[in-house]
């Protein structure tokens, strides 16, 4: 109908400004910017026409400095219009402005009469400058005017969740959500709020929104993917964290297309998609594939550490600690953060280097007295040294700093449960694993607990539910193993022993209990391979052994 009302009328400027309305509100930015040009042509005293050709030309992204313009002639011609004001200072700080936008936008809301819009884009340059409090109360000020406001919402829930308050940030988001149920960024950070607070299913749903809304967005794709890493659903996963690398290999092309600066590259350069990938990959079975995604990341990405952390991951998580420390030794020269050092600390322990990885560790809590991850990490190479008394010490340093140290009650249930303590093992696990079910490690280990108290059902229950999650989880795989054995399952339990030792194949418990198989089934030189498997790894029993069936040095 417009169209055919500017055939007949092609000089009538309100026309030409109802067809640029209704080119806007259809994502129509081109066609939005030819009618406000010629309403501006036509009517080139009005003062709104200029506004509405600004706004129609900072959506199109390129034309920021002609919106500017049209902005300045807008407040030329009405020094009063407000949202040309707040629309000025929003197109100056796109333009990296950003001291002029502010003292564009402090003008306006000093004005009691200033809208919502004004507070919230102060905010976010306050924001900008590390001020949060001064950024908090603009947002609040926003909200006081229009309570629905969702950018304002969404910005408070950001400003808690940096705060750790991760409960008050969901609040703000779903309220965010609910204020504009098309408000994708705000879709997304409530998935990553209720993801922070163990909800999963609920984050999940958030992330699928997300991506309903703007299914060209690479981010919740690779949040999707580890969300559905984390439920067992791999395939899904893979799907999720491939169509994230497209995006992202999209978007890196358009910012090259467009000359947009290397910083907003660098911003969409990730290898958290790739590493989702591979490990989804490892979780199907698929070796070669998830080795591959990985290096195809470090020859995209060569000088990036975050690649070479990932691609160091997997390889621990394929048991080639050899390899990881080589990535992780990469990664530590590019970047020599406490985190690298960390890392390839626990590469060497995995590789049973512990003259280079105790040091590291030292290094670290020298450095940084209240490091937990260092003493954590120092915790496990001495409880794989055999060292008792020193782990002991670590973890009692951790446990009195913070008694519900989730982490820390874990090893100490561990270190406890493998020297013969259940009294002390099996509370430690229990609180460990209540606190934070991702422990896996620590669930089995409860699983075997109940399982030498007597209670099969119970151990049964545990490692199921424990497998489910982990597949591939080594020590999941060996202690199940010894369930169903001693429940005469023989042929189920071997096949979960070569399981665990597929995974694992340093797991001493794993070969000494398969040569026990072996020898209670007559099967004695399959036995004696068995045994040595073990005792090479310095498993005394396994020697024992050994000597008993004649066999091994």
């Amino acid at each position: 109908m417009l169209d055919k009302a500017i055939l007949s009328l092609p000089d009538e400027p309100s026309l030409r400004a109802e067809r640029g309305l209704l080119a806007r509100a259809q994502n129509e930015t081109d066609i939005a910017v030819e009618q406000y040009a010629k309403a501006v042509e036509l009517s080139p005293n009005d003062a709104e026409l200029h506004f509405n050709l600004g706004e129609a030309l900072q959506k199109k992204g390129t034309k920021v400095d002609e919106a500017i313009a049209q902005y300045r002639k807008a407040l030329e011609l009405d020094s009063m219009l407000t949202p040309a004001k707040v629309n000025l200072a929003k197109a100056l700080a796109e333009k990296g402005r950003f001291g002029e936008a502010k003292e564009l936008l402090q003008g306006v809301t000093k004005d009691p009469l200033a809208d919502a819009e004004a507070h919230y884009n102060l905010g976010v340059l306050l924001t900008r400058e590390g001020n949060v409090q001064g950024a908090v109360t603009e947002y609040e000020r926003a909200l006081a005017m229009s309570p629905k406001h969702a950018h304002s919402l969404n910005n408070l829930g950001v400003a808690w969740d940096a705060r750790a308050d991760h409960k008050k940030a969901l609040d703000y988001f779903k309220k965010a959500t609910e204020a504009d149920n098309t408000f994708t960024e705000a879709f997304f950070n409530l998935g990553l709020a209720y993801y922070r607070l163990n909800d999963n299913a609920k984050a999940t749903k958030a992330f699928e929104q997300a991506l309903k809304l703007e299914p060209a967005n690479a981010e919740p794709y690779t949040q999707l993917g580890t969300m559905y890493l984390q439920q067992g659903k791999r395939d899904r996963a893979v799907e999720a964290f491939k169509k994230s690398i497209e995006l992202t290999d999209a978007q890196e092309k358009d910012a090259s297309k467009f000359k947009i600066s290397k910083k907003y590259t660098a911003k969409k350069r990730t290898t958290d998609a790739y590493r989702g990938l591979a490990l989804a990959y490892v979780g199907l079975g698929r070796r070669e594939e998830a080795i591959a995604v990985l290096k195809a990341a470090v020859d995209k990405l060569p000088d990036d550490p975050s690649a070479r952390a990932a691609l160091g991951e997997v390889y621990l998580v394929l048991n080639k600690p050899e390899d990881a420390v080589t990535e992780f030794k990469r990664r530590l020269e590019l970047e020599p953060t406490t985190e690298a050092k960390l890392d390839l600390a626990r590469a060497y322990v995995k590789a049973r280097v512990s003259k280079q990885a105790e040091p590291l560790y030292q290094g670290v809590l020298k450095a940084e007295k209240e490091n937990q991850a260092a003493r954590l990490g120092l915790v496990d190479l001495y409880m794989a040294m055999g060292n008792y008394a020193q782990a002991t010490a670590l973890l009692n340093e951790a446990l009195a700093a913070n008694p519900n140290n989730a982490h820390a009650l874990a090893r100490f249930g561990v270190m406890h449960s493998r020297m013969g303590r259940p009294d002390k093992a099996l509370p430690a696990l229990e609180q460990a694993t209540e606190k934070d079910p991702s422990l896996l490690d620590a669930r089995a280990e409860l699983g075997f607990l109940y399982f030498r108290a007597g209670d099969k059902e119970k151990a049964l229950q545990v490692l199921t539910d424990v497998l489910a999650m982990e597949p591939r989880l080594a020590l999941g795989l060996y202690y199940f193993g010894v369930v169903i054995y001693a429940n005469g399952q023989s042929k189920q339990a071997e096949e979960s022993f070569k399981a665990a030792l597929q995974v694992d194949p340093n797991l001493a418990q794993a070969s000494f209990s398969l040569g026990e198989l072996y020898e209670q089934t007559q099967r004695l030189e399959e036995a004696k391979k068995a045994y040595e498997t073990a005792a090479k790894l310095g498993f005394d029993e396994a020697r024992q052994a050994l000597k008993k069936l004649g066999g091994g040095k």
